[in-house]
């Protein structure tokens, strides 16, 4: 039962960050949206910044293990990217607001609970730069600096959280494969 609660009480907290932010969304925010006295709440978490931290840290390490099985497949490091791109931009679209949060609101977690997204995205970047320069070493790709193409990748998928509307004209996976022929087919790659 508490389990439960506390998912309901990170639900919500998803949901309020989303809509209002961190710093506007108060306990009392909370507490009504899931219908508990502000101060049960302190029976479930320790603070607000739990919180964050939980969701922040849930969407990362989703990324994060989903890019690792991708990197370990034999296969060609454009299969990889394709499938990178694919997954990463799907998973932005499919949870825009654990994605927004990650995106827009981890910069207000304290120091230690920041370094510790920070390392893993930090983690998840490399990912990207590895694969990126597997296919230039093997001829895949031209060659360039892996880190800023990996970026550039991410922003573009990234910024997808803004504009993305579910129900609009294109499904996310059709975007996504539209995206990943862009970058494949494009001017940076082979």
């Amino acid at each position: 039962m508490e389990n439960s609660k506390y998912h309901e009480i990170a639900e919500a907290a998803v949901q309020l960050f989303n809509k209002k932010g961190y710093h506007a969304t108060s306990m009392q925010d909370i507490a009504d949206y899931v219908g508990l006295q502000k101060g049960s709440l302190y029976h479930y978490i320790s603070s607000k910044e739990e919180l964050l931290e939980r969701i922040t840290s849930e969407s990362i390490s989703g990324f994060v293990r989903e890019l690792e099985r991708i990197v370990k497949k034999d296969i060609s490091a454009k299969e990889k990217l394709e499938q990178a791109i694919l997954m990463h931009f799907t998973r932005v679209t499919d949870n825009i607001p654990m994605t927004t949060i990650l995106l827009r609101e981890s910069f207000s977690l304290s120091d230690d609970p920041h370094e510790l997204i920070k390392k893993a995205t930090d983690h998840y970047l490399n990912l990207w730069s590895q694969i990126i320069e597997e296919g230039m070493k093997s001829g895949e790709f031209k060659s360039g600096d892996p880190r800023i193409a990996a970026l550039t990748i991410l922003g573009s998928c990234n910024w997808a959280y803004r504009w993305y509307q579910e129900g609009g004209k294109y499904e996310n996976v059709e975007i996504a494969k539209y995206v990943t022929n862009m970058w494949i087919q494009g001017i940076i790659f082979v």
